[in-house]
């Protein structure tokens, strides 16, 4: 737990200061983050089965990993919204993460998906629903402009949802492959494909959330 939280410690910072002096430091960021998800999608992809490299799998981790890094990058080059816009991504996710993390342990109760992931529970799932909605709501009392309450509360449902489900993804993925974890390189976290899970599958809706609202071209109210 506290290799855990020391890597967050070190890790959030670097991304909150990428996100605030925008390109080319985050895009960077994003470039070196895609390329070691994709290094250990390799390694998973040349597992299966011990018999060489599954090209089905390796051209889904392609479209895995690359689509949400060019979705992020584009979000972030939106003017003048696109700081906000993802720093609002990165608080849902990790408010859902740290929501599900706390309630699970505290409630426990049903399991979500114990096939995929055994320690899931359903009060986590709720919680970081309702911690990632919490948060979304203080987030919008800093930004300029700020966006419409029923708005914002769909898309952080959503994007919490989504980003859930992305960490499920990655758990059967694993499952599939027979890991535990995609790799070592952050202590308490595993791989960097543990550590981004959510943010693959949600950084595709997130650029559609984008579209919908018309993020950078006029204001959700």
């Amino acid at each position: 737990m506290m290799a855990r939280i020391i890597s967050a410690l070190v890790m959030a910072p670097i991304a909150i200061a990428a996100i605030w002096f925008g390109s080319p430091y985050f895009d960077l960021m994003i470039f070196v983050v895609g390329l070691a998800a994709m290094f250990e999608w390799y390694r998973l992809a040349s597992l299966e089965g011990l018999r060489g490299i599954n090209l089905v799998w390796l051209l889904a981790g392609v479209v895995y990993i690359a689509v949400p890094c060019v979705v992020v990058i584009w979000l972030r080059r939106i003017d003048p919204q696109g700081f906000q816009f993802i720093i609002w991504i990165f608080v849902v996710i990790w408010a859902t993460d740290i929501g599900a993390y706390f309630t699970g342990r505290s409630l426990g109760g049903a399991k979500l998906a114990p096939k995929i992931s055994p320690n899931k529970t359903w009060a986590g799932f709720f919680g970081g629903i309702i911690l990632a909605i919490a948060a979304s709501l203080i987030l919008n009392d800093y930004a300029n402009p700020s966006y419409g309450t029923l708005e914002l509360l769909a898309a952080s449902l959503v994007l919490s949802i989504v980003g859930q489900l992305g960490d499920l993804l990655e758990s059967w993925v694993k499952r599939v492959f027979g890991v535990k974890d995609s790799g070592s390189l952050i202590p308490g976290h595993g791989g960097v494909l543990d550590r981004i899970d959510a943010i693959l599958l949600a950084a595709p809706v997130a650029g559609l959330i984008a579209v919908f609202f018309q993020i950078g071209q006029i204001p959700w109210k």
